[in-house]
């Protein structure tokens, strides 16, 4: 037993290590693909280690990534998920009030994502219907405060749904029925629906639907 131990720590510790240089090398990538970075994201040093070293807006457990909170920073350019899809024990992604634009990212590569924060940015266009698709573990989603237009995609209907923010965009066409015994929040207020709110959700606070 003790061999087997020891066996494990001798292992386990450099993979730790290398756990953690891949995780600076991935967000390193992250930002470069980023612009207006100074003075926000000054002390991600590639040499340093994300989760010792005080990122800012990176949260970490057990010497892992699992949260980025990179809100109210002005930031700009491309959100590189291929970089974030290395980041394994990543479960929370935050960036609220910045300046991002354009279509909505491919986040079906974070499989094992459980919250999405993208309100207050720039966002537009049509989202794919099956945008969340595959997302297992996705459970509060919000999208508030952008310029999204289109239907709402029915790949957020998924009964683990706990919050659902999408007040303040240009979504059109029906409300999807969110058929989860979780649901707690459930936003489409200030939009361009039509048609009845779908039974599932009329437990809801009628202001939820208000605006459309």
């Amino acid at each position: 037993m003790f061999i087997v131990a020891m066996a494990m720590v001798a292992f386990s510790l450099p993979l730790r290590v290398v756990l953690a240089e891949n995780a600076a090398e991935s967000l390193m990538r992250f930002k470069t693909a980023l612009t207006n970075t100074d003075p926000s994201l000054a002390n991600w040093i590639p040499s340093t280690n994300p989760c010792t070293g005080n990122w800012a807006g990176v949260l970490c457990y057990n010497g892992y990534v699992w949260a980025l909170q990179l809100e109210n920073m002005g930031l700009q350019g491309q959100i590189d998920v291929d970089s974030l899809a290395e980041l394994s024990y990543l479960r929370t992604l935050s960036f609220i009030n910045n300046n991002f634009q354009g279509s909505m990212p491919n986040w079906r590569k974070l499989r094992t994502l459980m919250s999405l924060y993208l309100s207050d940015n720039h966002f537009s266009g049509q989202i794919p219907n099956d945008a969340f698709e595959g997302m297992e573990s996705l459970k509060k989603v919000y999208l508030s405060d952008n310029s999204f237009t289109g239907p709402i995609p029915e790949s957020l209907a998924s009964p683990r749904m706990v919050e659902v923010g999408l007040d303040n965009n240009h979504f059109s066409g029906a409300i999807p029925a969110i058929d989860s015994q979780n649901l707690q929040v459930f936003n489409v207020s200030n939009n361009d629906l039509q048609g009845p709110v779908p039974l599932s959700l009329l437990k809801l606070d009628p202001s939820s639907f208000t605006g459309n």
